[in-house]
């Protein structure tokens, strides 16, 4: 079998929508010249801001950088990564005020020669697994609304079009430093991973993204999709990248991270306890100490 990084196929495209101006989105997809390491990366940079065009270039030209010139790997390089992007901004729109207050999300995910994967991300462009006909989200968004999901203060339902949806909590180059969120994921020989930005997520759903991967090659896939969403307004730049994992590969695969205990399992939890502190009262007070 031929290395992994010529076996894996991948395929990008990126559009500006049918509302806005200027395509503020940006991809990239990396090979490390001495190492079996395959990158690909997708990087918003945020509407409305100036400079959101030129912040997410700049991301994806660093986070290239650093990985193709790297000798560390894994989580530590991700993370190295995203953070240097984030410096790299941050430090532009110091410089010219004309690009004060830009930034940019980004995600990323690497694939290592035994097809192990990570994926790393700041703000609330995703990435997707899809296997089995089904897209499992891989990220979490870090915006108002995804954290307002999370603690189950809105449901689905209410955050798919909660007016600020788009508000972010996490970016690439407003601030000094940002926190990088890395997450080790499965893989296994067929699997599809799928990078995109807001554009793709606000108006396709999840069912829809996994069907039109599984049925159709990564090239026309990727092209597909920016059409659907085209076709249901294009209100933002869309962008998609794919990725097929090859049907043979043989992984040693990296644990996966335990998903954090939703509102549901959470009130088990508790309620468990309760009813066990309950059971314990009354065997005390019926045979005493």
């Amino acid at each position: 079998m031929p290395p992994l990084a010529e076996a894996v196929k991948t395929a990008s495209h990126s559009d500006v929508g049918r509302v806005r101006a200027i395509n503020q989105d940006c991809f990239g997809e990396f090979h490390h010249p001495s190492r079996a390491l395959h990158l690909l990366v997708v990087a918003d940079g945020l509407g409305g801001h100036r400079g959101g065009e030129h912040a997410s270039r700049l991301a994806v030209d660093t986070i290239g950088r650093i990985f193709e010139t790297a000798e560390d790997e894994g989580a530590a390089l991700l993370e190295r990564a995203l953070k240097a992007a984030n410096a790299a901004i941050h430090a532009a729109a110091d410089t010219d005020v004309a690009l004060a207050g830009m930034g940019t999300t980004a995600v990323v995910l690497l694939l290592d020669g035994e097809g192990r994967g990570l994926v790393a991300h700041v703000g609330d462009s995703r990435a997707y697994r899809v296997r089995d006909g089904a897209a499992v989200q891989l990220t979490q968004d870090h915006s108002l609304v995804g954290e307002q999901l999370r603690r189950g203060q809105l449901s689905p339902e209410e955050a798919e079009h909660h007016p600020q949806r788009h508000e972010l909590l996490r970016a690439l180059g407003p601030r000094e430093d940002v926190e990088v969120e890395v997450t080790a994921v499965g893989t296994r020989g067929g699997d599809r991973f799928v990078l995109c930005s807001d554009g793709l997520t606000g108006v396709v759903t999840d069912a829809e993204i996994a069907a039109i991967v599984v049925r159709e090659r990564p090239e026309d896939a990727v092209g597909l999709l920016v059409d659907t969403a085209n076709a249901r307004g294009g209100p933002d730049n869309v962008t998609v990248q794919i990725a097929v994992l090859p049907a043979d590969l043989d992984t040693q695969t990296w644990p996966e991270h335990p998903a954090a205990p939703g509102p549901a399992e959470s009130g088990t939890w508790a309620t468990a306890l309760i009813v066990g502190l309950l059971v314990v009262a009354l065997l005390f007070l019926a045979f005493g100490p």
